[in-house]
């Protein structure tokens, strides 16, 4: 868990070079490596707590319709993987991140400190880890048509007729 802070800096420091080279997305580059240095700041506190068997009290969940001050928030892409798409180096820190979080240390961690998993959440889904291609599919059934239901035995041809019969021009005649 000690190379857990190094993997954010390397982080933070792919995200800077891409920054400075493509003018276009500076701002949101600026904005994400904000947020990572919150991530670590916030991460590297909860597993120094953890160590020291202090963590926080969990709190109170909030009450239905309470109204929370919400104020200007940046906007960050939605598709799972578009920061390692953007940042190709942030591919190798996903995977180092990844790795990281198979550790012993780290899974006990992860299941004390269920703060810790929403604070990765987001980073995870901008890096493209844990996220697994929707699977295929079983093909439909093409569309037929119902089985017919089953006729009784035919019965014997009827006899022709006999007698008084309509015939073309609605006139009867005898047969």
């Amino acid at each position: 868990m000690n190379h857990f802070s190094s993997i954010f800096t390397n982080l933070k420091a792919a995200i800077a070079v891409v920054a400075a080279r493509k003018p276009t997305l500076t701002a949101l580059l600026v904005l994400v490596w904000g947020r990572v240095s919150r991530m670590a700041a916030r991460l590297e506190r909860l597993v120094a707590l953890w160590r020291a068997g202090k963590l926080p009290k969990a709190r109170r969940p909030s009450q239905v319709g309470a109204v929370r001050a919400t104020g200007m928030r940046a906007r960050y892409p939605t598709a799972p993987g578009w920061l390692a798409a953007e940042v190709w180096e942030a591919r190798a820190y996903g995977s180092q991140l990844a790795h990281a979080l198979t550790e012993a240390e780290m899974v006990a961690f992860l299941a004390a400190v269920p703060q810790a998993g929403r604070i990765l959440r987001p980073l995870y889904r901008m890096l493209g880890l844990g996220v697994t291609a929707a699977r295929a599919r079983a093909p439909r059934a093409a569309w037929t048509l119902p089985p017919a239901p089953a006729l009784a035995p035919a019965a014997a041809p009827a006899p022709p007729p006999a007698g008084l019969v309509l015939g073309l021009n609605g006139r009867f005649f005898y047969v």
